[in-house]
C-alpha cells in the first residue's frame, strides 16, 4: 500500500512541478530580454512553450522580443495567436502591437485598421487613439503629396507599352491595395522615429504597450 500510495503523491505533485518549471523559465526569458538578448530570450520562451503551447503570454513575449528584432512579419504571427485568449485587454494590446508591426512594414490600411478594433476592445486606450489619429494624418498628406518619380515613370510605362523588338526593362514592383510604396514607406518610418522620440522626451516613464502585464 506504501508504494501505492507514494506514487499517488508523486503523480499529484507532477503538474505543480511542470508550473513551476514554466515559471523559471519564462523569468530566465524575461532577464535575457531586459539586457536585450532578444534571441537567447526567445529560445528560453520555446522550451517554454513546449509545456504550456496554448500559453498566450508565452506567445505574448515571444511576438515583443521578434518586434524588437525588427521581425515584424514573425512578430505579428505570435501576436495574432493571443488573440484566441478570451481576455479582452489582451487582445485589445495584441491588435495594438499588430498595428505597430503593420506601420513598420509599410502596411498603412492594415494598421489603421488594427488600431480601430484596438480602441473598440479597449475605447480608453490613448496610445491607440493617438497612433490611429497618426496614420490617418499621413494617409491624407500622402494623397495631397505629389507621386513620386518612380511611381510616375512606372505608370507612364504601362499606358506606353514598348516596340516588340525592344525588350522592356523590368518594372518595379507595385505596392498591393492598402500598401504604400517604398519611399512613402521610409517617409512614414522617418515620420514614426521623429513621433517615438517625442514619446520617449514627455512620457520617459511611461511603460511600452508591449511590455508583459506580468513579470514571471
Amino acid at each position: 500500500m506504501k508504494p501505492l500510495r507514494s506514487l499517488t503523491l508523486l503523480m499529484l505533485l507532477i503538474p505543480f512541478t511542470l508550473s513551476a518549471d514554466v515559471g523559471s523559465i519564462m523569468r530566465q526569458g524575461n532577464a535575457l530580454a531586459r539586457k536585450e538578448a532578444y534571441g537567447e530570450a526567445i529560445k528560453k520562451y520555446q522550451e517554454a512553450l513546449v509545456q504550456e503551447p496554448d500559453n498566450t503570454k508565452i506567445h505574448f513575449n515571444i511576438a515583443r522580443a521578434l518586434y524588437k528584432m525588427n521581425k515584424y512579419a514573425e512578430a505579428t504571427s505570435e501576436y495574432q495567436l493571443c488573440l484566441l485568449t478570451k481576455n479582452r485587454k489582451t487582445q485589445a494590446q495584441s491588435f495594438y502591437n499588430i498595428g505597430n508591426c503593420q506601420f513598420k512594414q509599410g502596411q498603412l490600411d492594415a494598421a489603421i485598421n488594427s488600431y480601430s478594433t484596438s480602441l473598440l476592445l479597449n475605447p480608453k486606450d490613448r496610445d491607440a487613439k493617438q497612433n490611429l489619429e497618426f496614420c490617418q494624418k499621413i494617409k491624407e498628406q500622402l494623397k495631397n503629396q505629389p507621386q513620386s518619380d518612380s511611381t510616375k515613370q512606372n505608370q507612364q510605362n504601362q499606358q506606353s507599352p514598348q516596340p516588340q523588338s525592344q525588350p522592356q526593362a523590368q518594372s518595379q514592383p507595385q505596392p498591393k491595395p492598402g500598401e504604400i510604396g517604398k519611399e512613402d514607406a521610409n517617409r512614414i518610418l522617418q515620420a514614426l522615429q521623429n513621433k517615438e522620440k517625442e514619446n520617449m522626451k514627455n512620457q520617459q516613464e511611461k511603460v511600452e504597450k508591449e511590455k508583459v502585464e506580468k513579470d514571471w
